[in-house]
């Protein structure tokens, strides 16, 4: 008996793992960017550069120059703008439902699930682990830290905005700080910000554009289909996307600079005179 994929016949796990397969085997052959780098190992010293690494993407906004504060307006405006168009879209959504698209529903937010992305990313640890390769040994564990901050994040701001989910019946501007029911923890989306957190670190540290499509496509796919079956409203979605979108990003930065070489400057006075002295690490 065959599992279609296309069908609600065929099993949603088989087919979600069809795809997680797919992209295991789309990144395995390849060296992420920063191979060179001195291989990272699944362990205590891990789980303690995650936590600093967490106190130093919260505290990144301190070192916010023009171009961040930029981003940062441009995001946020952009989410107030969609937020004015919550219901709209979900009306327009709810009308062209189609069975395909509810098919679709059972392969698709599999992918969005914190246990099928920590299983990729362990997954993708492991074949670097059986190949030898520290570049996809260290993608996979940028992969996992990047999940569980952005999960850290959204775990918070769900409680504390305390937004009314579509289903609630209560519209797109109702809110209800420091709830923790269910139906009160719209913002921003779960499932999307778990799919961008991982997809940016993958197509980050990966150059080949067919994983940058598939990777920046199936994220798009989650949070799409979170609005689709009226677990989220479109501005859910679109901030949780962006909130894993820069978490992974920032992450992705510390460890380059972290792994890369670094040139540091300094200057001295040497018999009356200055010295300029100049350091290379690699």
């Amino acid at each position: 008996m065959r599992a279609r994929c296309g069908s609600r016949k065929g099993s949603p796990k088989v087919c979600a793992g069809a795809l997680v397969v797919v992209l295991i085997l789309a990144v395995a052959p390849l060296r992420a960017a920063a191979e060179e780098a001195a291989a990272d190992k699944l362990g205590a010293s891990y789980f303690r550069q995650v936590g600093r690494d967490f106190v130093a993407v919260c505290v990144s906004p301190k070192d916010w120059r023009g171009g961040d504060i930029l981003k940062f307006l441009a995001v946020a405006g952009l989410g107030a703008v969609v937020v004015t168009q919550d219901e709209d879209i979900r009306d327009w959504a709810l009308k062209n439902r189609t069975e395909t698209s509810l098919d679709a529903s059972s392969i698709i937010r599999p992918l969005g699930n914190g246990g099928v992305l920590a299983a990729l990313t362990l997954g993708l640890y492991a074949v670097g682990e059986v190949t030898d390769e520290p570049g996809l040994r260290k993608t996979s564990l940028l992969g996992l830290e990047s999940f569980l901050t952005t999960s850290a994040f959204t775990t918070v701001l769900k409680t504390v905005v305390g937004r009314s989910r579509p289903r609630a019946g209560e519209g797109p501007t109702d809110f209800h700080p420091f709830s923790f029911t269910s139906s009160r923890t719209s913002f921003p989306s779960g499932d999307s910000s778990a799919a961008w957190s991982v997809a940016t670190v993958i197509a980050d540290q990966t150059d080949n554009a067919f994983v940058d499509v598939l990777c920046y496509g199936l994220a798009t796919l989650v949070a799409a289909w979170r609005v689709h079956d009226d677990k989220h409203w479109t501005s859910d979605a679109f901030l949780g996307s962006a909130i894993g979108y820069f978490t992974a990003k920032k992450i992705c930065r510390l460890h380059d600079r972290q792994d890369g070489p670094s040139l540091a400057a300094g200057l001295a006075w040497l018999d009356g005179r200055p010295v300029i002295s100049l350091s290379l690490a690699f």
